[in-house]
C-alpha cells in the first residue's frame, strides 16, 4: 500500500506577524495627515480675504453717506498735538465774503507730492487762502530737514519736502505758512543748555512741573541763542518758500515753579522783551509773519506768561485763538463748551489789537460746530476781523 508524503505546511513569518498592518497604519495615519494640512492650509487662504472682505462690507454699511462730506484735517503738533481732528467744514460759499480764509493742514494731508497737490486743490476751490503747515511744534519736532545747527538733534522722524508743498500750494492759489512754536520747546533746551530757562541762578535747567509728572523744559525768550533760533527757522523757511510764517508761543513759560524760573539778567521787562522780538521777527526781509495769541490773554485776563495783554505789542499780523471750556456737571460727566463768538465777544477782543497798532487779524476759534463756525465767520467780518480758520 502507498504511503502518502506528509504535506509541508509554510509559514510565511511576513504575513502573520502583525508588521505589515503597523506599516499600513502608518501610511494611513501621515496620508490623513497631509489632507488636514492641505485643507488647513486652503482654509487659511481663504478665510483672511473673506474676513477682510466682510470687514470692508461692514465698515462701508456703518459709515456710509460719511464718505461723501470732505473735511480739512487739523494739526498733529499741535502735537499732539494730538488729537482727533475737528471734521465740522463750513461750505465754500459760508466764508466766501471773508477775505483771508485760513485752514490748518495736518503732515499726513501733504507727505507725497501727489498728495499735496490734490490737497492744495482742494482748499483752493473751498475758497482758503491761507494753509498752515506746522513745521516746527510745541514739543520742538522739526518735520523738515533743517540745517539750522539746534534743530539738528529735533529732525522728527516723520519728514516732508517742505519745498515742494509750498509750491504745490502756491500754484493752486493758496499761500503756504510754516507754523513755527518759539519758546515751548522741549527739545532744543538739552540740545543748547545755555537757550534753557534755569532754577533761578543755577546751571539747572528748570521744568514746567516736577520730573516725576512729566515736567518739561522751556526755551528762555531771554536767551539770544534761544531769539536767534527762531530767527533762523524763519530765513530758511522763507527760502523753501514760504512767504508766510506763523509765531506761535511768543511767550515765557506757563506751568509750575514758575516762581523758581530763572531768565538770567533782564534788563527789559516781559511786554518790553516780547514786543521787541515780535518786531525784530517781522522785519525779516522776504516774509510775511504773523503771531498767534490766546484770546486770554489778548483780553488782559491771562497775562502772566507776557507781562501784558499781547495787544500792547504793535505787531501787525496776529490770530486770535479762542479756545472751548471743559466743566464737570452735577453727574460728574464732562461738558465742553464752545467759545463765545458773539459781536460783542469778537469786537472786545479787536479793538485792543487795532487800537495798538495792529493791521491785520484773524480769528481762530476751536470747538464750533458747523452752523456756529458759518455764524462766527459772518460775525467776525462784521467785527472787523480779516480772517478765519474754516477748521482749527
Amino acid at each position: 500500500m502507498k504511503r502518502n508524503k506528509p504535506v509541508k505546511i509554510k509559514r510565511y513569518r511576513r504575513s502573520f506577524s502583525g508588521s505589515g498592518d503597523r506599516n499600513n497604519l502608518l501610511r494611513r495615519i501621515l496620508l490623513w495627515v497631509l489632507i488636514l494640512a492641505a485643507i488647513f492650509g486652503v482654509g487659511w487662504l481663504i478665510a483672511k480675504p473673506g474676513l477682510d472682505l466682510a470687514s470692508s462690507l461692514w465698515y462701508s454699511y456703518k459709515n456710509r453717506g460719511e464718505s461723501s462730506s470732505v473735511s480739512v484735517p487739523g494739526d498733529s503738533s499741535s502735537v499732539s498735538q494730538s488729537t482727533s481732528e475737528p471734521t465740522a467744514t463750513p461750505t465754500p460759499e459760508a466764508t466766501d465774503n471773508l477775505s483771508g480764509n485760513w485752514a490748518q493742514v495736518s503732515i499726513s494731508s501733504v507727505d507725497t507730492a501727489e498728495k499735496a497737490t490734490a490737497f492744495a486743490e482742494q482748499l483752493a476751490q473751498q475758497g482758503v487762502r491761507y494753509a498752515v503747515l506746522t513745521l516746527k511744534d510745541d514739543r520742538g519736532y522739526v518735520y523738515y530737514n533743517s540745517q539750522v545747527s539746534l534743530a539738528s538733534s529735533a529732525i522728527s522722524s516723520t519728514v516732508v519736502d517742505a519745498a515742494s508743498i509750498a509750491k504745490a500750494f502756491q500754484d493752486a492759489g493758496v499761500t503756504p505758512v510754516a507754523g513755527i512754536c518759539a519758546f515751548k520747546d522741549t527739545l532744543a533746551p538739552y540740545a543748547d543748555r545755555s537757550a534753557a530757562v534755569k532754577y533761578g541762578n543755577q546751571d539747572i535747567t528748570w521744568l514746567d512741573s516736577s520730573a516725576e509728572l512729566g515736567g518739561k523744559p522751556w526755551l528762555n525768550p531771554n536767551a539770544a541763542s534761544a531769539q536767534q533760533y527762531i530767527a533762523d527757522l524763519i530765513a530758511e523757511v522763507r527760502d523753501l518758500g514760504f512767504e508766510t510764517v506763523l509765531i506761535q508761543n511768543l511767550q515765557f513759560p506757563e506751568g509750575n515753579g514758575l516762581d523758581l524760573a530763572g531768565y538770567g539778567e533782564m534788563t527789559l521787562s516781559r511786554q518790553e522783551l516780547l514786543a521787541q522780538l515780535g518786531r525784530r521777527y517781522e522785519a525779516i526781509e522776504g516774509v510775511e509773519v504773523w503771531f498767534e495769541f490766546p484770546a486770554a490773554a489778548i483780553s488782559g485776563q491771562s497775562v502772566e506768561s507776557y507781562g501784558a495783554s499781547p495787544a500792547s505789542f504793535g505787531l501787525q499780523h496776529v490770530i486770535v485763538r479762542m479756545d472751548s471750556t471743559s466743566t464737570t456737571n452735577e453727574a460728574g460727566e464732562a461738558v465742553t463748551t464752545a467759545p463765545a463768538t458773539d459781536a460783542a465777544a469778537l469786537t472786545a477782543l479787536i479793538d485792543p489789537l487795532t487800537s495798538g497798532g495792529s493791521s491785520a487779524v484773524a480769528l481762530r476759534a476751536f470747538g464750533l460746530s458747523s452752523d456756529q463756525l458759518t455764524a462766527a465767520s459772518q460775525t467776525a467780518q462784521q467785527a472787523g476781523f480779516d480772517g478765519i480758520f474754516i477748521a482749527p
